[in-house]
């Protein structure tokens, strides 16, 4: 009984020790550059790696796996589930990074790294490190990069990241820039993103204008300088003029767009028009000029009026639409209401037309071809029928 035991025992020692040995075999075998290669996928990976600077100082998984039972852990479940995607084939080409490399594992071996500058643009290392921005954001292909590709972000592509953490768009000329010229006290919180806090004002700088320097410049150079006229369209005769054309005394803000501002009324003027020029020009040119007559259509005989015709004094606003404002009825006119488009339109006063409703029979042309002053030998407002010795009361058919 005690010898079975005991060759159980020793069994049982010789699996465990293979057990031991073999995983410990295998876990070194899966650890190796060379094991990664195995699978067709990694030849790009495994090439990148062993010309870079990495070649001889790190393995795969320094970088790739994080230290600790967990990062064990993880590490063997996702090797189990590439082992899976290779013989499926379900892997995507070029293969993409699943899990990004941890600080923690670049400080293991570069732990000066937070108060390193870079030899290129000084960059403050500690600063991002203190925002948690990984080294791969900046170094993502410092091992694994294809032939001609920088191994380091490019300074005109901070923008990527930068913005979204200060706010503030590493663009134009400001994406070239070393750190230390914009933070040259080496403060990195809290800056102004003015324009002016950076950028002092020229001595030949339009005079005040000292803020908003965005409103006329762009981060891509100062110049040319452009300023967006929205508020005042710049058309016609306006759009070839320098600004000192409209602001001649360099004063650009709070500026009137009334043109009287800047155009002053000629002698020659109509009198009394002193203010809405835009009604009658436009920016195209001062003549000829127009006025909408759209509240008073010219039609017939007022077509071809000049303007004097009917603003004989000068007074062109608010002037009164009524034709007595202009004509002044004749002494034969016999009481008649001021009402001229009653009996008048504007091709001519003659002939005149009016409408006899209820008595049709008796207008011009009717049944007794009558003349006006047939019924109307004094006056035509009120005149009755059957007075004035025209018929008689008593005859419903009256007299010719």
């Amino acid at each position: 009984m005690n010898s079975r035991w005991r060759i159980a025992a020793v069994v049982a020692l010789i699996l465990f020790a293979v057990l031991i040995l073999g995983g410990a075999g295998l876990q070194w075998v899966n650890s190796q550059p060379w094991f990664c290669n195995s699978c067709h996928e990694m030849n790009f990976h495994y090439a990148s790696w062993q010309s870079s600077s990495h070649g001889q100082a790190a393995r795969c998984l320094d970088c790739h796996a994080e230290p600790g039972v967990r990062g064990f852990i993880e590490e063997k479940v996702r090797g189990a589930e590439q082992v899976v995607a290779h013989f499926s084939g379900t892997y995507p080409v070029p293969i993409r990074i699943i899990v990004r490399v941890k600080n923690d594992q670049c400080l293991r071996c570069h732990a000066d790294a937070r108060g390193l500058p870079d030899r290129a643009i000084e960059v403050r290392h500690d600063v991002h490190a203190a925002a948690n921005v990984l080294c791969a954001e900046c170094h993502s292909r410092i091992v694994h990069a294809e032939v001609g590709q920088p191994r380091v972000m490019p300074r005109d592509q901070c923008d990527s990241c930068h913005q979204a953490h200060t706010g503030f768009p590493m663009v134009g000329a400001h994406a070239t820039l070393n750190c230390s010229q914009c933070h040259v006290d080496g403060t990195y919180k809290l800056q102004s993103p003015a324009c002016e806090s950076c950028h002092p004002i020229p001595a030949g700088h339009v005079a005040g204008i000292t803020t908003g320097c965005i409103h006329c410049h762009s981060p891509l150079g100062w110049k040319p300088a452009a300023f967006d006229h929205a508020a005042f369209s710049l058309t016609g005769k306006h759009q070839g003029l320098a600004c000192a054309g409209c602001h001649p005394g360099e004063r650009f803000q709070g500026t009137s767009p009334l043109c009287e501002n800047c155009h002053k009324v000629p002698t020659d003027h109509k009198a009394g028009v002193v203010s809405g020029c835009a009604e009658c020009h436009t920016p195209e040119g001062w003549t000829p000029a127009h006025f909408d007559h759209s509240t008073f259509p010219l039609t017939g005989a007022h077509v071809t009026l000049v303007c004097t015709g009917c603003h004989t004094s000068g007074v062109f606003a608010g002037l009164s639409t009524a034709c007595v404002n202009c004509h002044t009825p004749p002494g034969t006119h016999l009481g008649m209401s001021v009402n001229c488009t009653r009996c008048h339109t504007t091709k001519a006063f003659r002939p005149s037309t009016f409408s006899h409703p209820g008595v049709g029979e008796h207008i011009p042309g009717g049944e007794h071809s009558l003349g006006c002053s047939n019924c109307h030998p004094a006056r035509y407002a009120q005149t009755s029928c059957t007075g004035g010795g025209c018929h008689d009361s008593n005859s419903p058919q009256g007299d010719d």
